[in-house]
């Protein structure tokens, strides 16, 4: 098991969020891909905390249970921890050092620049495609404390699989966005392009450039906000608030006076992460273009609202909008939730 794992790799995506559990499976052709097996399972509340996972067997059995309804049939397994977890450093190394040399390398270089101690952590590293122009190598090394990853492997072997890689959210989430932006490469060159992923409890901010991501970020805010309105509003536990909330199963005065106050309150926060993306001194004066993505953003009219907002053109982000990643009309409606789903399948597709 690795943060980056081979290249070659035949295995089912496990996308652990704060509600649910998604299980996705890729088949490749060629260069693109085709949606083979695929289910989504509720997760109770609480099970996964600030990212972490907090009921390793609550978490576990809806796995097996996301397994069993999607019917996948592959062992190995993808999953990803969040970035806030990672430490991440980039060194320079010399071309044409052996494979143990850079192993021996990657070690003195991560003993100097990640603030752990080595034995507490699960390390990795990566070389970068292009070596610069004076003839080194970039390499990006990767940390994280053993038992955040521990959690994540106990899950997926307690739901019978294997844990093949554990990948880091935001390398997953790059890869599913470049299918968002597939044909629209050179409208984008050069343009600063905002993600922002509206979660049950967190709110998170990429920005990209080129197709690469420069920044990120989390909010505290999600959908799990408008569940306990719901709530509080109709007197009823926060478990029939949810189902109603998903369902629409709700009193006539629910849009007017719960939904549409809510959909404002997520056009500012979208406006709120922009604006202190561009005040954080990294250069970049405005953003050029935002896509939203994240169980929030199936509410109907939100991207027109968000637009109104933040004066930005905005959109959906479909991982399936390309030719990239086939998939049936009916998975597409669930499009918003698989951005980092897809991102992780594409790694297991072989």
């Amino acid at each position: 098991m690795s943060l980056f794992g081979a290249k070659q790799l035949k295995a089912v995506a496990v996308d652990i969020g704060t509600s649910s559990v998604k299980v996705l499976e890729l088949n490749r052709k060629g260069s693109r891909y085709r949606v083979g097996q695929f289910a989504i399972e509720a997760l109770p509340r609480n099970a996964v905390v600030e990212r972490g996972i907090n009921d390793v067997e609550a978490v576990g059995a809806a796995v097996r249970r996301a397994i069993k309804r999607s019917k996948c049939k592959r062992k190995p397994a993808i999953a990803a921890i969040s970035s806030s977890h990672v430490v991440s450093r980039t060194v320079q190394l010399p071309v044409g050092l052996r494979e143990s040399e850079i192993e021996e390398q990657v070690m003195i270089e991560a003993s100097q620049h990640i603030p752990h101690p080595l034995e507490e952590v699960n390390l990795d590293y990566q070389i970068l495609e292009a070596p610069e122009a004076d003839g080194a190598h970039i390499v990006k090394i990767t940390a994280c404390r053993k038992e955040i990853i521990e959690g994540y492997t106990m899950v997926i072997e307690s739901a019978g699989l294997q844990a093949a890689v554990v990948d880091v959210d935001s390398f997953a989430v790059e890869r599913g966005f470049s299918f968002v932006t597939a044909g629209m490469s050179d409208a984008l060159k050069g343009k600063v392009i905002a993600l922002i992923d509206f979660g049950e409890v967190t709110t998170r901010l990429d920005i990209f450039v080129d197709g690469a991501a420069i920044y990120d970020r989390d909010h505290s805010f999600g959908g799990r906000i408008l569940t306990e309105i719901i709530r509080t509003r109709y007197g009823i536990s926060s478990e029939e608030a949810e189902a109603a909330k998903l369902s629409g199963d709700l009193p006539e005065n629910y849009r007017e006076d719960l939904l549409e106050p809510f959909k404002a309150t997520m056009a500012r926060e979208a406006s709120r992460a922009v604006e202190f993306f561009v005040s954080a001194g990294r250069g970049y004066e405005a953003v050029d273009m935002l896509f939203i993505t994240g169980g929030c953003t199936r509410i109907e009219g939100i991207a027109d609202v968000v637009q109104l907002h933040t004066g930005l053109p905005t959109a959906v982000a479909s991982p399936f909008s390309s030719s990239g990643i086939q998939a049936s009309a009916i998975l597409q409606q669930q499009s918003p939730l698989l951005l980092k789903a897809c991102g992780l399948a594409v790694r297991g597709a072989g």
